[in-house]
């Protein structure tokens, strides 16, 4: 969702959340999805109450320590709530490093996206000077 959100053209059917917490204590996340109503498919694949589908990543791969991540990432609103959304470089960074067939396929298309939106952000740039 963090390259949808910054227009790659994509699809997704869930979240992914990266979450700082110990993945040997991934139940705390299950109590949490259960006693808001939501379901668990698999130890990190959650669907909530409104059949939206979330996956928690632990620790990705190809990525800083969570607290540089986090630093590094814009805020953004998701159904009203702040939170951080990786930028669409360290999103490649992450699926370059985990070199899963499903994560190679989209890169052509999310480094194009980003070096678009590189090429937009420049001319604007250009054109306040």
């Amino acid at each position: 969702m963090a390259a949808v959100r910054q227009g790659a053209p994509l699809m997704t059917v869930d979240y992914d959340f990266w979450v700082r917490l110990p993945e040997r204590e991934y139940v705390k996340l299950l109590s949490i999805i259960q006693s808001q109503g939501g379901t668990v498919l698999a130890r990190t694949l959650y669907e909530l109450r409104d059949g939206t589908q979330v996956n928690v990543i632990f620790q990705p791969d190809g990525l800083r320590s969570f607290e540089a991540e986090f630093n590094g990432s814009p805020v953004a609103k998701l159904e009203g709530q702040a939170v951080r959304v990786l930028p669409l470089a360290r999103v490649i960074a992450s699926k370059r490093a985990a070199g899963r067939d499903k994560d190679l396929a989209v890169l052509p298309i999310l480094e194009r996206t980003l070096r678009l939106s590189r090429r937009l952000t420049a001319r604007r740039k250009r054109a306040r000077r």
